[in-house]
């Protein structure tokens, strides 16, 4: 998902639901109309309140034109429209500016401006500006690298209920980055996040519970929580809900359609572990030909540096390749 559709999934949750405009006109009418992908209908009834200079009108047009939603997309003129609405204020458009800079996207991509206007929507007690503000800080990109300061965004976004900064804030608390390491406050703010449908902080909620930091290993939590994540379609937490249920004995599941589902995801590890149980006949017929396509893909990743587990594709590959000719003869005499 780039920054542009992150903004656009939380933009309809976050308008307010009533907002009046300058000559008294409501617009959560004209949000039901886009709600409802009425959008000539809310690109009509905008169109005066935008050339009567109000700013929360000139904001949603400008989404609208960033979007091609009722109109021709033009981010030149959602660009227009945003400067005019940020300048009055608006916070939601100064975060937008800050969100096409970050990401060059009708303007020139910088990191630099994009923190200017995350702080001015920041101010305005922004909940996401103070998140990607804690980004920011935390890599040193645009603004000086500043632990503390990212640290201090995150919390505050954190408590205004953000999900990313709730699990960037427990991640701080449990790596001990910044912050005196707290395991017990990383999984609270794991389970805050989890609540509000993090599925990243639902798998660190499974190793935690699994690996005993937090208490004596909870194996049914962690499926719990493991599967949360997986279902939320987060793939490395289909492969942790898979190796759970390689080790239960209470369960009639078959981890192998997990780690399928983690393969078709592009998760090495899942795509690893799917060519594993295609090679075992691990609730899979055996398929020799195909644990080894699955190894290839692997293989062919050129991002993916980890020397070990590089070594262990080629290792399983290579016994794979020696047991290929049996499995053929096999496959014809059938």
């Amino acid at each position: 998902m780039t920054l542009r559709h992150f903004f656009f999934a939380a933009f309809l949750g976050l308008f307010p639901a009533a907002v009046l405009a300058a000559d008294g006109e409501d617009l959560s009418s004209i949000m039901t109309q886009v709600r409802a992908g009425e959008y000539q209908d809310a690109v009509a009834t905008l169109s005066p309140l935008v050339e009567h200079g109000d700013a929360d009108a000139q904001h949603l047009m400008g989404y609208l034109f960033e979007n091609g939603f009722g109109v021709k997309r033009n981010l030149q003129r959602a660009v227009e429209l945003y400067v005019m609405a940020a300048r009055g204020g608006q916070a939601d458009a100064q975060f937008a500016l800050g969100e096409l800079a970050l990401e060059g996207d009708g303007i020139e991509k910088s990191a630099k401006t994009a923190a200017g206007w995350y702080l001015l929507a920041a101010k305005q007690e922004h909940a996401l500006a103070k998140l990607r503000l804690g980004v920011l800080y935390a890599e040193g990109n645009g603004v000086d690298r500043d632990r503390q300061k990212a640290l201090s965004y995150f919390e505050d976004a954190a408590i205004a209920g953000e999900p990313i900064a709730q699990r960037n804030l427990a991640i701080a608390y449990l790596s001990g980055d910044g912050v005196a390491q707290n395991i017990r406050k990383a999984a609270e703010w794991f389970e805050r996040a989890a609540a509000n449908g993090d599925p990243v902080a639902n798998y660190n909620l499974g190793l935690l519970y699994q690996s005993g930091r937090i208490g004596p290993p909870d194996l049914k939590a962690s499926t719990e929580k493991m599967r949360a994540g997986a279902e939320a379609g987060f793939a490395p937490a289909m492969v942790g809900l898979g190796l759970l249920l390689h080790e239960s004995s209470e369960t009639d599941e078959l981890p192998v359609d997990w780690f399928e589902r983690a393969a078709a995801a592009g998760d090495p590890q899942g795509r690893f572990l799917y060519a594993v149980s295609l090679a075992e006949s691990d609730g899979r017929p055996q398929d020799i030909a195909g644990a080894i396509a699955q190894l290839d893909v692997i293989l062919a990743d050129k991002s993916l540096l980890d020397p070990e587990f590089r070594r262990q594709v080629n290792a399983l590959k290579k016994s794979l390749l020696k047991e290929l000719p049996k499995n053929r003869q096999a496959t014809n005499r059938n």
